[in-house]
């Protein structure tokens, strides 16, 4: 080897060295953002919603890196949310059902109202919309009203939309109608119906906002795999209107054999539409909000292969659904609006 060459590979080694040191020096200006994201008990669709945000983050982001953990739900979310502090820095789940628990100071959830929440719990993007309604196998049951003395079994009271909102529906939107509720849980009110322990249940489904993807949570699906012909039950017209005289503010979406084709009756009904959706405090950084909500309206189209459930979030649109920009984190808001989704 000559000394002309043992000069060109030892001025080779010394540009490789200030190349790894370049590139060491801009990995540690580039350091991982570890969020924490605790919404909903393991197996839930939030936790599956928070499994898919964790895993693109670690795939396809280039410092932000969310962790999935169980959680207690949206409604503890959110009080831990408000109280901010230590919370300020990770990321939960709320609902338009948890800002009217809070507003209205509603029992167990909150023992006073919090007018301010949705001023201190500021939505990110959509998590899922369930659309909330009522089963039967007795066909004269056609509507709400003639729950009137049956037995109703319920999720827990705690569980958002099996348990807390149908309830609240009941009491703000139709106080004539007094079924005798009976808070049994998910499972254990689907295994009732079949059973004939309970005239009717509460019931849920993912369905997307134009109505044109319905899916079936587990649950319901071994309802229906039952062998009983199971009928839908609907919510009146004027029980929405009622119910948002009183500060429950829900629309209906209508549910009929498309959605659900192995009901055993033809008709179309009121089902609750109701959205949950990843939050966070007021105090949590604007720009972390902003380079989450942007890379998820850009990594949209990928939510599906980890959930069909999630297909109704897989796109812009799915993800802002109908906030306003007023319940909008101010970060969330910047990144719909980039994607030209909200003026």
């Amino acid at each position: 080897m000559t000394a002309a060459t043992v000069k060109q590979l030892r001025d080779l080694m010394v540009a490789a060295a200030f190349g790894l040191a370049a590139f060491g020096s801009t990995q540690a200006s580039a350091q991982a953002q570890e969020i924490g994201l605790r919404c909903a008990p393991f197996g839930s669709i939030m936790y599956t919603v928070g499994n898919a945000i964790q895993d693109l983050t670690q795939k396809r982001h280039p410092t932000l890196r969310i962790t999935n953990a169980e959680g207690p739900g949206s409604t503890a979310m959110t009080v831990n949310m408000m109280e901010g502090g230590v919370w300020a820095k990770s990321i939960g789940c709320t609902s338009v059902l948890d800002y009217v628990y809070a507003e209205q100071g509603i029992k167990p959830f909150f023992d006073e109202a919090h007018p301010t929440v949705r001023d201190d719990v500021k939505i990110l993007f959509n998590g899922f919309y369930g659309a909330i309604g009522i089963l039967t196998t007795d066909s004269a049951i056609e509507t709400a009203a003639d729950l009137d003395g049956k037995k109703l079994a319920l999720g827990r009271r705690a569980q958002a939309h099996w348990g807390g909102l149908p309830a609240l529906f009941f009491e703000k939107g139709m106080p004539d109608v007094s079924p005798q509720m009976d808070f049994v849980g998910t499972t254990p009110s689907h295994e009732a119906l079949p059973e004939g322990r309970a005239d009717a249940i509460i019931s849920q489904i993912v369905m997307s906002p134009d109505r044109s993807k319905a899916y079936k949570p587990g649950v319901v699906s071994q309802l229906f795999a039952s062998g009983k012909e199971i009928y839908l039950v609907g919510f009146p017209d004027e029980s929405f209107e009622r119910a948002a005289g009183n500060g429950l503010n829900f629309r209906p979406i209508k549910v009929d054999k498309k959605a659900i084709p192995e009901a055993a009756s033809d008709r179309s009904v009121n089902w609750i539409y109701s959205p949950a959706s990843i939050a966070a405090s007021k105090d949590f950084p604007e720009e972390t909000a902003y380079e989450l909500t942007k890379f998820m309206i850009e990594n949209a189209d990928a939510l599906p292969e980890y959930a069909a459930t999630l297909s109704v979030i897989a796109s812009g649109e799915g993800l802002l659904g109908d906030w306003t920009a007023d319940d909008l984190h101010p970060g969330a808001l910047r990144a719909f609006r980039e994607a030209g989704l909200m003026k």
